[in-house]
């Protein structure tokens, strides 16, 4: 098993992502290739948190599948988050439904209904590494403050994920995220009949930076999240898609 540190920061993450990514996609089809898998692990989530004793932390384990069929995109197949300080495991294997503490994570079948911008309590990433992504958050927190029952401000993006995955959190918003912040996060709300779209209102890929989570909302059979489509049209009228 190869094993990969990565340092901190964007540029790192998208070129350690596409070296395993980019190599297997290019690499000729052999009689004997195999399925290969991408352990993603970020050992502290919310590292400023954790130095800081708050309990908005978490290791994060996210297991991908990178297919010897380049035509077969890579997915995550298992994902793990732990809560050291609140003992929370989170967990979720591909087609198999997520789980708290080995209790499965069970969705709110709502019929038809949506959950209404107004109704919705949503945590938004704020990115202050970069000044453009910061002052996209700004614009975003500025235009959906008035627009949702509340927002917050969580910086542990695996963490937020399971709150949202679990219902507590309608949605989460964050830009330029990296692979090891929400790779397991990603699997855990899809497995919780949630959804996790790039700003495009496509379903994302472990390779997406900018995300919107929602879940749940209605029947788990809905193909895109209505709340999503919400969220996301106030982002783009307000100018908070680009940075």
């Amino acid at each position: 098993m190869e094993r990969q540190d990565v340092q901190a920061g964007s540029e790192a993450s998208i070129e350690a992502l596409s070296s395993v990514l980019d190599s297997s996609a290019s690499a000729e089809p052999t009689d004997d290739a195999q399925d290969r898998l991408l352990w993603i692990v970020d050992p502290i989530d919310g590292t400023t948190n954790f130095q800081a004793g708050l309990p908005m932390c978490a290791v994060s384990i996210g297991v991908v599948l990178v297919s010897k069929d380049k035509d077969v995109p890579s997915e995550v197949v298992v994902g793990v988050i732990y809560n050291p300080i609140l003992n929370e495991i989170t967990s979720a294997v591909k087609g198999k439904g997520s789980y708290l503490n080995g209790n499965r994570i069970h969705v709110t079948e709502g019929g038809n209904a949506e959950i209404e911008l107004s109704d919705a309590l949503i945590n938004v990433g704020f990115p202050a590494v970069k000044d453009s992504t910061l002052q996209a958050a700004s614009r975003a927190v500025g235009a959906l403050a008035t627009k949702v029952r509340g927002l917050r401000m969580i910086a542990s993006a695996s963490q937020v994920m399971c709150w949202v995955a679990q219902g507590k959190l309608s949605a989460y918003v964050s830009w330029d995220l990296n692979s090891w912040d929400v790779a397991a996060g990603m699997l855990i709300v899809e497995e919780s009949c949630g959804h996790v779209t790039d700003f495009d209102g496509q379903r994302a890929s472990i390779s997406s930076r900018d995300l919107i989570v929602t879940c749940p909302e209605g029947m788990c059979i809905q193909e895109e999240s209505p709340l999503a489509r919400k969220i996301l049209r106030v982002l783009s009228e307000n100018d908070c898609l680009e940075y």
